[in-house]
């Protein structure tokens, strides 16, 4: 799928295309980056372009403020990367670079991932603002899985909270959490209802039980005493029952 073709799948009027190309120099300008970060951003990062605006004039949707957050508009950015290796990492330091809510379109070759983070203010430096929560979709390739389109309605503007910004946002966490998740349990579940912390403790408690069997496999095999080998097995089949439940939850 073409970036392009997203886009249109997004249903966003035209009022709100940008198009604007944004320079590098002002990414690197923020805050104090790391020497890898540089190189990432000099290296990885082709192009970097704000394509759309919504505003409260050009999608009719309500700001939003508390006294944790400001939600005044979302920003629909494009990173046109030259290599997926540095992708996560890359799109932390962008976000960090915008003080408004970013939904991140990363583009490598035929394939596109999104990114999400939530914005507050610091309370370490008067008017900073702070990105956490981030998240990234796994990659979207062509032909799209029936998965990946149900993703990317999801992520329809129609198919959003139109409350106000913040609820609009949510919306957009809860698309891509939903479709991290899937790579679980293999549908897409976007839940409003669940609250979206309780669901990323579910997942991260899904990926170390994964990563736990996957290394315990790995030494198993390394294994020559039997009872040894009896011993992991154990152990994998109790991690195993235990995903499985993790999994039902999501």
């Amino acid at each position: 799928m073409s970036v392009e073709a997203f886009f249109d799948r997004l249903g966003l009027p035209e009022a709100s295309r940008v198009d604007k190309r944004i320079f590098k120099r002002m990414v690197l300008d923020h805050g104090k980056l790391t020497a890898a970060d540089k190189k990432a951003l000099s290296d990885d990062v082709s192009k970097l372009t704000w394509k759309y605006a919504l505003k409260a004039d050009t999608v009719q949707v309500l700001p939003y403020e508390d006294a944790e957050r400001e939600y005044l508009e979302i920003a629909i950015v494009e990173a046109l990367l030259s290599n997926r290796g540095r992708a996560a990492r890359i799109a932390e330091i962008i976000q960090r670079a915008i003080p408004y809510p970013v939904l991140l379109v990363l583009v490598e070759g035929s394939g596109l991932c999104l990114n999400v983070a939530h914005k507050r203010f610091s309370r370490a430096e008067e008017g900073g603002i702070v990105a956490e929560g981030f998240l990234c979709s796994p990659w979207l390739e062509q032909p799209l899985s029936d998965l990946d389109r149900e993703f990317c309605q999801a992520l329809a503007l129609s198919r959003l909270s139109r409350v106000d910004f913040f609820a609009l946002y949510r919306g957009m966490v809860n698309a891509v959490l939903a479709r991290m998740c899937a790579e679980f349990s293999g549908t897409l579940v976007v839940d409003g209802r669940q609250p979206e912390q309780d669901r990323r403790q579910r997942l991260e408690q899904c990926h170390d039980l994964d990563r736990e069997i996957t290394s315990l496999r790995a030494v198993i095999r390394d294994q020559n005493r039997f009872a040894d080998q009896v011993e992991l097995n154990t152990r994998i089949k109790e991690l195993e029952a235990r995903l499985l439940e993790a999994k039902a939850g999501l």
